[in-house]
């Protein structure tokens, strides 16, 4: 009866102690080369929001649920989905730079083989 109090207790506490995060794609602040070029993308960063957990219920397993849904399922999730689109979103504006800024890697070879 104790240790099952002791754990329940300890479950509880982790559960307000952690706050879950979720993570979206925002557009950095310094653009200068990309309005410089007329460029159409932008840099991503990937932000993060906290979130409190709130109440969880009183049940072991409303402890255990939201335990793992604010600490594994939220967080990861909007990670791997948000950390896609900014990979994918600078490796655009990474390519869009360098083919059409003067100063980009294609516009630097083509100038340097003439």
């Amino acid at each position: 009866m104790f240790i099952q109090a002791c754990y329940r207790s300890l479950l509880l506490a982790s559960v307000f102690l952690v706050t879950a995060c979720a993570f979206y794609p925002s557009t950095s602040k310094l653009q200068d080369h990309a309005d410089e070029c007329n460029m159409a993308t932008r840099s991503l960063d990937l932000d993060y929001e906290a979130m409190s957990v709130g109440s969880c219920g009183g049940s072991d397993e409303a402890a255990a649920a939201c335990l793992a849904i604010f600490g594994i399922v939220i967080p990861v999730g909007s990670l791997v989905a948000s950390g896609s689109i900014v990979l994918v979103g600078n490796t655009l504006h990474w390519l869009e730079y360098h083919g059409t800024c003067d100063d980009g890697l294609l516009w630097s070879f083509l100038e340097s083989s003439q």
